[in-house]
């Protein structure tokens, strides 16, 4: 693509205002109308789930969620100092088996700069005073938890927030076993009824992993898809294409690009993920411009692409989590109302018959006579 070269610039500079870059694509802007028809419902969900592959842009899709939100309610916010509409958070992976609540809340609240704090984090032992009381470090630990975890419902509630967004909500699922797993859906849904906030997990598709755990954290949720470019459809095939012109656009002021006849490597490299490919031409102008290249081409590009087994796991991942969204049928949902869990048949069987429990299958007789 060829297009006037602007003068010079600092690479740092080039390069964050092409990583600031922010331009609507079809998949995006899908997914932004379902997020902002589930929080603008007046029954909306207390849960909202917004999930999709790694690399997609889901975290840039958020960003323009909260803006969204701060724009709404900019008039209000000027009016009640005090008034803050949506926080924002990002879930840190545990050091061990177990996710760390009282990090979770120390961040949040310093992160909104709320006072006193500090005052939360340690309590006294009194070890001096009782010395053989047999009062062990895991239960002061646990007070001092409880007692952010109040004071953060009690921010919440004096704030008026409206809307909380974890983003890396995945991070919150590396836990040691199911029994923590279920404790972790239930302090979410807890925070929702105390506070009356609707919470939305950003993360990858394991986050899916709550449909299958807690029933009554699912009936509070609603799942919304921001999914990758898919090369078996066309009309995806030919938004990947558009997407990659506007990135291409943008890189060529700077450098003499040649990307949009290559569209299917770059798709292949990419696994359809805005996100993926973002960064990957990002590194390439990065470099371009440092060694002063003649032109970006597929060529260029392949010294920065990611390598397969690397895009191997990123699909695999994607698939397996587009499986998952996948809804059971009618038949599956009649044939457990009908005959319960354990008389159901498996999914891969829906298509064959079973006879109704407590009537005897013929085929299990003999036939003929025995001489």
């Amino acid at each position: 693509m060829n297009t006037q070269i602007q003068p010079k610039r600092p690479v740092a500079e080039i390069l964050a205002d092409f990583q600031s870059y922010v331009f609507s694509h079809p998949a995006a802007k899908d997914t932004f109308l379902d997020i902002c028809a589930a929080l603008g419902a007046t029954s909306s969900p207390q849960i909202i789930i917004l999930t999709g592959p790694t690399g997609v842009g889901k975290s840039t899709l958020i960003k323009a969620t909260s803006n969204r939100l701060l724009k709404y309610y900019e008039d209000r916010m000027i009016a009640e100092p005090d008034f803050v509409p949506v926080v924002t958070i990002n879930a840190v992976p545990p050091n061990g088996n177990t996710f760390n609540w009282k990090d979770f809340y120390i961040r949040l609240q310093t992160g909104q700069s709320e006072p006193l704090v500090d005052r939360k984090l340690v309590i006294p032992r009194q070890t001096s005073l009782f010395p053989n009381h047999p009062l062990e470090t895991s239960f002061m630990q646990r007070s001092t938890t409880d007692a952010l975890r109040r004071s953060t419902e009690e921010y919440v509630r004096r704030r008026k927030t409206k809307v909380m967004i974890i983003d890396e909500a995945h991070h919150m699922m590396l836990v040691g076993n199911r029994q923590r797993l279920e404790c972790l859906f239930e302090s979410l849904k807890s925070l929702t009824i105390e506070t009356g906030i609707t919470i939305i997990l950003v993360g990858t598709y394991k986050l899916l992993e709550i449909l299958e755990q807690s029933g009554q954290l699912t009936r509070r949720s609603q799942v919304i898809n921001f999914p990758r470019y898919d090369m078996r459809n066309s009309e995806d095939r030919e938004n990947f294409r558009k997407v990659l012109g506007f990135l291409e656009q943008k890189m060529s002021m700077h450098v003499p690009t040649r990307l949009d006849v290559q569209a299917d490597y770059f798709y292949q490299n990419s696994a359809g993920c805005v996100g993926i490919l973002k960064d990957w031409l990002g590194r390439c102008l990065e470099y371009a411009l440092q060694e002063n290249v003649s032109i970006i081409d597929a060529a260029f590009a392949e010294r920065f692409a990611l390598k397969n087994r690397g895009l191997q796991t990123i699909i695999e991942e994607a698939c397996l989590g587009e499986i998952k969204l996948t809804d059971v049928s009618d038949e599956r949902i009649l044939d457990l109302l009908t005959n319960g869990v354990l008389l159901a048949r498996d999914d891969h069987d829906l298509s064959r018959k079973r006879p109704r429990p407590g009537k005897r299958n013929p085929k299990r007789d003999p036939v003929g006579m025995h001489v």
